[in-house]
């Protein structure tokens, strides 16, 4: 008798326990991953800048668009620097000198590119700088983490190397922005939200200068 008892509480036991959940409190779901933070320049941009890097694919379309049918072929022959999809992973400049090399869309010659002027990077504490340090148009600012394809540059210009440029965003007329995207091996380009010239998109190829090679000693 006493051992039917003992099976028989046992067996109630059982079935509670299959109905209870642990603890004796509803399980939670699993709470949501925090939703990412957004990317410092968003912070930083003027709302004119920010509206300008939001509208550089319809100057792409634009300025393709513009380039006349005799030069296509120059064009063509650019490869990815001028192709809006060329963008590759691991867009991030070294630092060191470049050279820059300002091709130019639309407006009145369709498509121009001029020879080649220097821009170098610099890299410290607070991040990466770039700076145009030869030619008539000087932009230099600072180079902001985006996506996997592209960083993005804010800053101001120059029109002389002597010339102090003002803090980006206390100027207006002098603040310049664009993006920066990896093309090819060694091979990138800033593409610029405002162009030269009457012209609709500008942008410079970026190409490392490769480094001086000491003298053989006779």
């Amino acid at each position: 008798m006493r051992a039917l008892m003992i099976l028989a509480i046992g067996t109630a036991c059982l079935a509670g326990c299959a109905t209870q959940p642990q603890g004796g409190t509803a399980s939670k779901a699993p709470a949501a991953d925090p939703a990412p933070a957004a990317p410092n320049w968003t912070t930083i941009a003027t709302p004119d800048d920010r509206a300008r890097l939001a509208a550089l694919g319809d100057s792409w379309t634009r300025a393709r668009a513009a380039v006349p049918r005799r030069l296509a072929g120059r064009v063509a022959a650019e490869g990815a620097l001028l192709d809006p999809a060329g963008a590759l992973d691991l867009p991030a400049l070294s630092p060191g000198s470049y050279r820059c090399r300002l091709v130019r869309l639309g407006g009145r010659a369709g498509y121009a590119s001029f020879a080649p002027d220097f821009c170098y990077v610099d890299g410290n504490g607070a991040g990466l700088s770039f700076t145009k340090q030869t030619g008539t148009t000087l932009p230099g600012g600072w180079l902001h983490p985006d996506t996997d394809r592209r960083q993005v540059f804010l800053g101001t210009v120059r029109t002389a190397p002597a010339q102090v440029a003002p803090p980006y965003g206390t100027n207006p007329a002098r603040d310049v922005a664009g993006v920066v995207e990896r093309v090819g091996p060694l091979r990138w380009r800033l593409v610029m939200t405002r162009a030269g010239q009457g012209a609709i998109l500008d942008l410079y190829e970026l190409v490392p200068v490769p480094p001086a090679t000491p003298a053989t000693p006779r």
